[in-house]
Protein backbone atom coordinates (compact mmCIF):
# COMPACT_ATOMS: atom_id res chain seq x y z
CA UNK A 1 0.00 0.00 0.00
CA UNK A 2 2.74 2.65 0.90
CA UNK A 3 4.51 1.78 -2.21
CA UNK A 4 1.04 2.06 -4.72
CA UNK A 5 0.80 5.40 -2.54
CA UNK A 6 4.36 6.73 -3.12
CA UNK A 7 3.80 5.90 -7.10
CA UNK A 8 0.83 7.67 -7.23
CA UNK A 9 2.10 10.73 -5.92
CA UNK A 10 2.80 13.94 -8.49
CA UNK A 11 6.40 13.33 -9.92
CA UNK A 12 9.04 15.73 -8.99
CA UNK A 13 10.29 18.42 -11.19
CA UNK A 14 7.52 18.83 -13.23
CA UNK A 15 6.49 22.19 -11.61
CA UNK A 16 4.17 24.12 -14.54
CA UNK A 17 5.52 27.02 -16.09
CA UNK A 18 3.75 30.39 -15.82
CA UNK A 19 2.65 32.13 -19.63
CA UNK A 20 4.69 34.88 -18.20
CA UNK A 21 8.14 32.34 -17.97
CA UNK A 22 7.44 30.68 -20.88
CA UNK A 23 7.42 34.05 -23.07
CA UNK A 24 10.74 34.82 -21.12
CA UNK A 25 12.20 31.66 -22.35
CA UNK A 26 10.58 31.74 -25.67
CA UNK A 27 12.15 35.61 -26.17
CA UNK A 28 15.26 33.96 -24.81
CA UNK A 29 14.98 31.47 -27.69
CA UNK A 30 14.48 33.95 -30.28
CA UNK A 31 17.55 35.84 -29.77
CA UNK A 32 19.69 32.77 -29.81
CA UNK A 33 18.53 31.47 -33.04
CA UNK A 34 19.72 34.85 -34.32
CA UNK A 35 23.10 33.34 -33.71
CA UNK A 36 22.66 30.39 -35.78
CA UNK A 37 20.26 32.38 -38.43
CA UNK A 38 23.51 34.87 -38.36
CA UNK A 39 26.44 32.68 -38.96
CA UNK A 40 25.46 29.01 -40.62
CA UNK A 41 26.13 30.71 -43.89
CA UNK A 42 28.34 29.85 -47.13
CA UNK A 43 31.76 31.30 -46.04
CA UNK A 44 31.92 28.68 -43.39
CA UNK A 45 30.43 25.97 -45.71
CA UNK A 46 26.92 25.89 -43.28
CA UNK A 47 29.46 24.99 -40.41
CA UNK A 48 28.76 26.75 -37.00
CA UNK A 49 31.70 28.78 -35.81
CA UNK A 50 33.28 27.80 -32.09
CA UNK A 51 32.22 30.88 -30.80
CA UNK A 52 32.03 34.54 -31.68
CA UNK A 53 34.10 37.32 -29.52
CA UNK A 54 32.55 40.51 -29.06
CA UNK A 55 34.30 42.24 -26.98
CA UNK A 56 37.91 42.21 -27.43
CA UNK A 57 36.62 42.45 -30.82
CA UNK A 58 37.78 39.15 -31.98
CA UNK A 59 35.33 38.33 -34.08
CA UNK A 60 34.35 34.40 -35.51
CA UNK A 61 36.70 31.82 -34.91
CA UNK A 62 36.52 29.75 -37.95
CA UNK A 63 36.69 26.07 -36.63
CA UNK A 64 34.07 23.78 -35.64
CA UNK A 65 33.73 20.48 -33.58
CA UNK A 66 31.47 17.57 -33.70
CA UNK A 67 29.53 18.72 -30.49
CA UNK A 68 29.39 22.15 -32.36
CA UNK A 69 27.95 20.43 -35.89
CA UNK A 70 25.19 18.07 -34.24
CA UNK A 71 23.60 20.85 -32.08
CA UNK A 72 23.79 23.39 -34.72
CA UNK A 73 21.63 20.98 -36.94
CA UNK A 74 18.91 20.13 -33.84
CA UNK A 75 19.45 24.13 -33.08
CA UNK A 76 17.42 24.38 -36.75
CA UNK A 77 14.86 21.85 -35.39
CA UNK A 78 14.13 23.29 -32.23
CA UNK A 79 13.77 26.89 -34.04
CA UNK A 80 10.52 25.07 -36.40
CA UNK A 81 9.33 23.27 -33.28
CA UNK A 82 9.41 27.18 -31.24
CA UNK A 83 8.22 28.83 -34.19
CA UNK A 84 11.41 31.10 -34.79
CA UNK A 85 11.89 29.58 -38.52
CA UNK A 86 9.82 28.66 -41.43
CA UNK A 87 10.29 24.55 -41.65
CA UNK A 88 11.79 25.02 -45.29
CA UNK A 89 14.28 27.67 -44.61
CA UNK A 90 15.75 25.06 -41.22
CA UNK A 91 15.35 22.23 -43.86
CA UNK A 92 17.42 24.48 -46.15
CA UNK A 93 20.17 25.07 -43.15
CA UNK A 94 20.04 21.16 -42.57
CA UNK A 95 20.57 20.16 -46.00
CA UNK A 96 23.22 22.45 -46.34
CA UNK A 97 24.94 21.70 -43.34
CA UNK A 98 24.45 17.55 -44.13
CA UNK A 99 26.21 18.09 -47.19
CA UNK A 100 28.94 19.58 -46.10
CA UNK A 101 29.07 17.13 -43.39
CA UNK A 102 28.95 14.38 -45.89
CA UNK A 103 32.64 15.68 -47.68
CA UNK A 104 34.60 15.94 -44.35
CA UNK A 105 37.46 13.64 -43.91
CA UNK A 106 36.57 11.14 -40.96
CA UNK A 107 38.11 8.16 -39.16
CA UNK A 108 36.08 4.43 -38.72
CA UNK A 109 32.90 6.90 -39.44
CA UNK A 110 33.79 9.61 -36.72
CA UNK A 111 34.47 13.25 -37.04
CA UNK A 112 37.81 14.38 -36.37
CA UNK A 113 37.81 16.74 -33.27
CA UNK A 114 38.33 20.57 -35.15
CA UNK A 115 38.26 21.59 -38.52
CA UNK A 116 38.77 24.19 -40.34
CA UNK A 117 35.44 26.07 -41.41
CA UNK A 118 36.66 27.93 -43.94
CA UNK A 119 39.32 25.28 -46.11
CA UNK A 120 37.14 22.13 -44.26
CA UNK A 121 40.74 20.59 -43.33
CA UNK A 122 41.25 18.74 -40.05
CA UNK A 123 42.91 21.10 -37.68
CA UNK A 124 46.10 19.58 -36.33
CA UNK A 125 46.88 17.11 -34.18
CA UNK A 126 44.17 14.92 -36.21
CA UNK A 127 42.51 13.48 -33.03
CA UNK A 128 39.21 11.24 -32.20
CA UNK A 129 37.03 12.72 -29.23
CA UNK A 130 34.69 9.69 -28.02
CA UNK A 131 32.63 11.92 -26.06
CA UNK A 132 32.10 14.42 -29.00
CA UNK A 133 31.31 11.52 -31.45
CA UNK A 134 28.69 10.23 -28.56
CA UNK A 135 27.35 13.75 -28.50
CA UNK A 136 27.53 13.54 -32.61
CA UNK A 137 25.69 10.62 -32.84
CA UNK A 138 22.96 11.77 -29.96
CA UNK A 139 21.94 14.49 -32.45
CA UNK A 140 21.72 12.53 -35.31
CA UNK A 141 19.38 10.43 -33.47
CA UNK A 142 17.23 12.87 -32.23
CA UNK A 143 17.73 14.52 -36.28
CA UNK A 144 16.66 11.76 -37.88
CA UNK A 145 13.47 11.54 -35.79
CA UNK A 146 12.26 14.84 -36.06
CA UNK A 147 13.56 14.91 -39.83
CA UNK A 148 11.06 11.62 -40.04
CA UNK A 149 8.13 13.47 -38.45
CA UNK A 150 8.78 16.79 -40.53
CA UNK A 151 8.68 14.17 -43.75
CA UNK A 152 11.98 15.28 -44.45
CA UNK A 153 12.55 11.37 -45.76
CA UNK A 154 15.59 12.38 -47.38
CA UNK A 155 17.25 14.51 -45.51
CA UNK A 156 16.52 11.54 -42.29
CA UNK A 157 17.57 8.97 -44.69
CA UNK A 158 21.43 10.90 -44.80
CA UNK A 159 21.61 11.63 -41.27
CA UNK A 160 20.89 7.73 -40.45
CA UNK A 161 23.57 7.27 -43.27
CA UNK A 162 26.32 9.17 -41.18
CA UNK A 163 24.77 7.56 -37.90
CA UNK A 164 25.36 3.87 -39.19
CA UNK A 165 28.93 4.61 -40.29
CA UNK A 166 30.06 5.61 -37.01
CA UNK A 167 31.83 2.81 -34.98
CA UNK A 168 32.99 3.03 -31.27
CA UNK A 169 34.11 -0.25 -30.96
CA UNK A 170 37.88 1.15 -31.85
CA UNK A 171 37.37 3.73 -29.04
CA UNK A 172 36.60 1.30 -26.28
CA UNK A 173 39.17 -0.35 -24.25
CA UNK A 174 38.12 -4.12 -23.95
CA UNK A 175 40.22 -4.98 -20.94
CA UNK A 176 39.06 -1.76 -18.67
CA UNK A 177 35.43 -1.77 -19.79
CA UNK A 178 35.80 1.85 -20.49
CA UNK A 179 36.05 4.47 -23.14
CA UNK A 180 39.41 6.02 -23.68
CA UNK A 181 39.73 10.26 -23.51
CA UNK A 182 39.83 9.87 -27.38
CA UNK A 183 42.41 8.54 -30.27
CA UNK A 184 45.36 10.61 -31.72
CA UNK A 185 45.41 9.50 -34.93
CA UNK A 186 48.49 10.76 -36.03
CA UNK A 187 49.98 8.58 -33.06
CA UNK A 188 47.56 5.47 -34.08
CA UNK A 189 47.59 5.41 -30.56
CA UNK A 190 44.91 5.88 -28.03
CA UNK A 191 45.24 8.76 -25.12
CA UNK A 192 46.12 7.22 -22.18
CA UNK A 193 43.11 8.16 -20.31
CA UNK A 194 39.30 6.83 -19.49
CA UNK A 195 36.01 8.08 -18.60
CA UNK A 196 35.39 6.30 -15.61
CA UNK A 197 32.13 8.40 -14.09
CA UNK A 198 28.98 7.51 -14.59
CA UNK A 199 28.64 11.45 -13.54
CA UNK A 200 30.39 12.88 -16.78
CA UNK A 201 29.76 14.48 -20.33
CA UNK A 202 30.63 11.09 -21.44
CA UNK A 203 27.39 8.98 -19.92
CA UNK A 204 25.39 9.51 -23.69
CA UNK A 205 28.77 7.70 -25.76
CA UNK A 206 28.47 4.85 -23.22
CA UNK A 207 24.58 4.52 -23.35
CA UNK A 208 24.31 4.77 -27.23
CA UNK A 209 27.17 2.31 -27.55
CA UNK A 210 25.56 -0.46 -25.25
CA UNK A 211 21.95 0.66 -26.45
CA UNK A 212 23.56 -0.38 -30.42
CA UNK A 213 24.79 -3.68 -28.86
CA UNK A 214 28.86 -2.52 -29.77
CA UNK A 215 29.91 -2.90 -26.31
CA UNK A 216 28.63 -5.00 -23.88
CA UNK A 217 26.07 -3.65 -21.16
CA UNK A 218 28.64 -4.43 -18.62
CA UNK A 219 30.46 -0.85 -19.40
CA UNK A 220 27.51 0.65 -17.79
CA UNK A 221 27.53 -1.37 -14.13
CA UNK A 222 32.12 -0.08 -14.82
CA UNK A 223 31.17 3.65 -15.14
CA UNK A 224 31.88 5.02 -11.25
CA UNK A 225 28.76 5.68 -8.97
CA UNK A 226 31.11 7.07 -6.04
CA UNK A 227 28.90 9.08 -3.88
CA UNK A 228 30.04 12.60 -2.30
CA UNK A 229 27.57 14.12 0.81
CA UNK A 230 26.71 17.67 1.47
CA UNK A 231 24.64 19.28 4.25
CA UNK A 232 23.14 16.03 4.59
CA UNK A 233 22.48 15.21 1.18
CA UNK A 234 24.04 12.64 -1.68
CA UNK A 235 24.72 12.15 -4.99
CA UNK A 236 27.00 11.22 -7.76
CA UNK A 237 30.57 12.81 -7.66
CA UNK A 238 31.85 14.02 -11.06
CA UNK A 239 35.54 14.83 -11.87
CA UNK A 240 35.51 18.80 -12.02
CA UNK A 241 31.92 19.55 -10.49
CA UNK A 242 30.30 21.62 -13.23
CA UNK A 243 27.16 21.29 -14.12
CA UNK A 244 27.94 20.22 -17.89
CA UNK A 245 28.78 16.95 -16.48
CA UNK A 246 25.77 16.59 -14.45
CA UNK A 247 23.35 18.12 -16.98
CA UNK A 248 24.53 18.26 -20.40
CA UNK A 249 23.58 14.58 -21.50
CA UNK A 250 20.18 15.11 -20.06
CA UNK A 251 19.70 16.87 -23.26
CA UNK A 252 18.69 13.87 -24.82
CA UNK A 253 18.82 10.82 -22.51
CA UNK A 254 15.96 10.07 -20.69
CA UNK A 255 15.62 11.20 -16.66
CA UNK A 256 13.26 9.40 -14.09
CA UNK A 257 12.66 10.54 -11.37
CA UNK A 258 13.85 8.93 -8.36
CA UNK A 259 16.59 7.36 -10.21
CA UNK A 260 20.37 7.40 -8.99
CA UNK A 261 20.69 10.28 -11.80
CA UNK A 262 17.89 12.38 -10.93
CA UNK A 263 18.61 12.44 -7.71
CA UNK A 264 22.59 13.11 -8.80
CA UNK A 265 21.50 16.15 -10.58
CA UNK A 266 18.83 17.52 -8.01
CA UNK A 267 21.66 17.03 -5.42
CA UNK A 268 24.08 19.14 -7.70
CA UNK A 269 21.60 22.10 -8.44
CA UNK A 270 21.37 22.08 -4.24
CA UNK A 271 25.13 22.40 -3.90
CA UNK A 272 25.64 24.59 -6.30
CA UNK A 273 22.91 27.01 -4.93
CA UNK A 274 24.20 26.86 -1.66
CA UNK A 275 27.85 27.84 -2.39
CA UNK A 276 26.41 30.85 -4.97
CA UNK A 277 24.73 32.32 -1.53
CA UNK A 278 23.82 35.91 -2.48
CA UNK A 279 25.53 35.63 -6.31
CA UNK A 280 23.48 34.11 -8.98
CA UNK A 281 24.61 30.65 -9.74
CA UNK A 282 25.67 28.15 -12.41
CA UNK A 283 29.22 27.17 -12.46
CA UNK A 284 30.34 24.91 -15.42
CA UNK A 285 33.18 24.59 -17.97
CA UNK A 286 33.19 28.05 -19.88
CA UNK A 287 35.57 31.05 -20.86
CA UNK A 288 36.61 33.35 -17.89
CA UNK A 289 38.08 36.71 -17.78
CA UNK A 290 41.54 36.63 -18.93
CA UNK A 291 43.00 36.03 -22.65
CA UNK A 292 45.31 34.62 -24.41
CA UNK A 293 47.79 36.27 -26.60
CA UNK A 294 45.33 36.59 -29.34
CA UNK A 295 43.21 38.76 -27.06
CA UNK A 296 40.51 35.39 -26.81
CA UNK A 297 38.94 34.74 -23.40
CA UNK A 298 40.75 31.44 -22.23
CA UNK A 299 38.92 28.41 -21.09
CA UNK A 300 38.60 25.92 -18.44
CA UNK A 301 36.15 23.85 -16.37
CA UNK A 302 34.79 25.87 -12.50
CA UNK A 303 32.37 23.60 -10.89
CA UNK A 304 31.51 22.88 -7.10
CA UNK A 305 34.41 21.80 -5.02
CA UNK A 306 31.55 19.32 -2.76
CA UNK A 307 30.61 17.67 -6.02
CA UNK A 308 34.37 17.20 -7.57
CA UNK A 309 37.00 14.83 -7.44
CA UNK A 310 39.42 16.83 -8.76
CA UNK A 311 41.32 19.72 -5.51
CA UNK A 312 41.11 23.54 -5.90
CA UNK A 313 37.87 23.75 -7.77
CA UNK A 314 36.97 26.44 -5.33
CA UNK A 315 39.68 28.96 -6.56
CA UNK A 316 37.27 30.91 -9.15
CA UNK A 317 34.17 31.88 -9.09
CA UNK A 318 32.64 31.96 -12.78
CA UNK A 319 28.93 31.69 -13.50
CA UNK A 320 27.60 30.50 -17.00
CA UNK A 321 23.92 31.26 -18.08
CA UNK A 322 23.69 28.24 -20.08
CA UNK A 323 24.31 26.07 -16.86
CA UNK A 324 21.12 27.82 -15.75
CA UNK A 325 19.49 26.93 -18.89
CA UNK A 326 20.36 23.03 -18.42
CA UNK A 327 18.83 23.27 -15.27
CA UNK A 328 15.43 23.62 -16.61
CA UNK A 329 15.48 20.11 -16.79
CA UNK A 330 15.34 19.78 -13.12
CA UNK A 331 13.87 22.85 -11.65
CA UNK A 332 12.49 24.72 -14.49
CA UNK A 333 11.27 27.95 -11.69
CA UNK A 334 14.51 28.22 -10.13
CA UNK A 335 16.30 28.13 -13.46
CA UNK A 336 14.37 31.32 -14.85
CA UNK A 337 14.46 32.97 -11.74
CA UNK A 338 18.19 32.70 -11.83
CA UNK A 339 17.79 33.74 -15.45
CA UNK A 340 16.46 36.93 -14.98
CA UNK A 341 18.85 37.43 -11.86
CA UNK A 342 21.37 37.03 -14.67
CA UNK A 343 19.66 39.67 -17.04
CA UNK A 344 19.56 42.15 -13.99
CA UNK A 345 23.08 42.18 -13.64
CA UNK A 346 23.95 43.15 -17.55
CA UNK A 347 24.24 39.55 -19.07
CA UNK A 348 22.37 39.77 -21.98
CA UNK A 349 23.91 40.79 -25.69
CA UNK A 350 22.23 40.48 -29.30
CA UNK A 351 22.98 36.64 -29.32
CA UNK A 352 20.92 35.89 -26.07
CA UNK A 353 23.11 35.72 -22.89
CA UNK A 354 26.85 36.17 -23.32
CA UNK A 355 29.19 33.15 -21.82
CA UNK A 356 29.82 34.01 -18.46
CA UNK A 357 29.88 36.46 -15.51
CA UNK A 358 33.68 36.27 -13.47
CA UNK A 359 33.63 37.15 -9.86
CA UNK A 360 36.97 36.28 -9.32
CA UNK A 361 38.33 38.88 -7.13
CA UNK A 362 41.55 38.88 -8.72
CA UNK A 363 40.97 39.40 -12.10
CA UNK A 364 38.14 42.31 -11.75
CA UNK A 365 39.08 46.12 -12.62
CA UNK A 366 39.04 48.22 -9.55
CA UNK A 367 35.39 48.87 -8.28
CA UNK A 368 33.80 46.48 -10.06
CA UNK A 369 31.57 43.58 -8.52
CA UNK A 370 32.60 41.23 -11.57
CA UNK A 371 32.95 41.37 -15.52
CA UNK A 372 31.48 39.94 -18.37
CA UNK A 373 32.67 37.65 -20.71
CA UNK A 374 31.40 38.73 -23.87
CA UNK A 375 31.72 35.96 -26.17
CA UNK A 376 29.12 32.98 -27.74
CA UNK A 377 30.26 29.56 -27.34
CA UNK A 378 28.23 27.88 -29.94
CA UNK A 379 27.86 24.64 -28.23
CA UNK A 380 27.08 26.56 -25.18
CA UNK A 381 24.30 28.76 -26.52
CA UNK A 382 22.98 25.48 -28.51
CA UNK A 383 22.36 23.78 -25.66
CA UNK A 384 20.40 26.86 -24.14
CA UNK A 385 18.23 26.43 -26.93
CA UNK A 386 17.55 22.82 -26.58
CA UNK A 387 17.40 23.17 -23.07
CA UNK A 388 14.17 25.64 -24.00
CA UNK A 389 12.31 23.75 -26.39
CA UNK A 390 12.62 20.25 -24.23
CA UNK A 391 11.40 22.51 -21.41
CA UNK A 392 8.29 23.79 -23.86
CA UNK A 393 7.71 21.12 -25.76
CA UNK A 394 7.59 18.74 -23.27
CA UNK A 395 10.97 16.75 -23.66
CA UNK A 396 10.60 16.72 -27.54
CA UNK A 397 14.57 16.20 -28.35
CA UNK A 398 14.51 13.74 -25.28
CA UNK A 399 11.51 12.13 -26.90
Amino acid sequence: LVAAGVSRQKKPGTEALTSEERRFLLRCAGDIWRFFETFLRPEDHFLPPDNYQEQPAVGVAHRTSPTNIGLALLACLAAVDLGLCRKEKALSLIAQTLATVERLPKWNGHLYNWYDTATLTVLPPAYVSSVDSGNFAGCLIALREGLLEYGALDLAERANALLKAISFEPLYDKKRRLFYIGVDVDKGAPTPGWYDLLASEARQTSYIAVARGEVPRKHWRSLGRALVEKDGYRGLASWTGTMFEYLMPELLLPCYPNSLIYESLKFCLSVQKKQAGSRPWGMSESAYYAYDHTLSYRYKAHGAAPLALKRGMDRDVVIAPYAAFLALAVEPKAAVRNLKYLQKLGAEGRFGFYEALDFTPERMREGRPYEIVKTYMAHYVAMSLLSIVNALRGGVMQK
